[in-house]
């Protein structure tokens, strides 16, 4: 006999979250894999040195440069500033450069693809039903994004602006305070909190079922 003709309904919300799990491992795999891409593009600029390389220390912005805009504005529009984020490469330091340049992205990524990694053991436990869904694991994992996402990103942005200043440091003539593009990470941190806030409440949650289940 069919499960439609026994009245079984397959769960939307069971359909919906193996769907989820299913984008959060795609993601998860192709994260894998752009960081590896970064991380071959770091080692050509370690260790080929060439006169002209196609790989060089990215998001660094000169003090001194000239922009033209000649063909390039409508008639009657002026620039009033400008700013040029170049990639710059010196064999005499491509090493250093190169590991500069790692912790300018890898720690941010890092904590992204740690989250994302954790994101799939909970929405996996999903998959196998409720009662394994809402669980100390789900609660245990929660916890560990909200912390690397809280404390991982202030990090990398410290890392990132170092490695940053160094850089411009070595690489150009008096070097603007704030050598590249720096964003606070305001949504991470944000996240991050909302992975606390979503611990504590399936906690509390599972506090109360064990206390209801005690007294039955």
């Amino acid at each position: 006999m069919s499960e439609a003709a026994l009245g079984y309904v397959p769960s939307a919300a069971g359909a919906w979250t193996r769907r989820l799990h299913a984008i959060l491992t795609t993601a998860l795999v192709l994260g894998a894999l752009a960081l590896l891409a970064r991380l071959a593009g770091d080692v050509i600029l370690a260790a080929v040195p060439a006169a002209k390389p196609d790989f060089g220390f990215t998001g660094l912005r000169p003090s001194h440069t000239g922009v033209s805009f000649d063909g390039a504005l409508a008639p009657g529009t002026r620039a009033v500033g400008a700013t040029v984020d170049v990639a710059l490469y010196d064999p005499a330091h491509a090493p250093l450069l190169a590991a500069l340049h790692l912790l300018t992205w890898l720690p941010g990524m890092l904590a992204i693809l740690l989250s994302l990694f954790w994101l799939v053991r909970i929405t996996g436990r999903g998959t196998a039903g409720d009662r394994a869904f809402f669980s100390t694991g789900t609660v245990r994992d929660l916890r560990r994004i909200g912390a690397v996402l809280t404390l991982g990103s202030p990090a990398a942005l410290a890392l990132d602006f170092t490695a940053k200043t160094v850089a411009a440091r070595m690489l150009t003539v008096d070097p603007r305070l704030v050598p590249g593009d720096i964003d606070v990470p305001v949504v991470t941190v944000l996240m991050g909190v909302g992975a606390f806030v979503a611990a504590e409440v399936i906690g509390r949650g599972l506090a109360m079922l064990d206390d209801l289940e005690g007294t039955i």
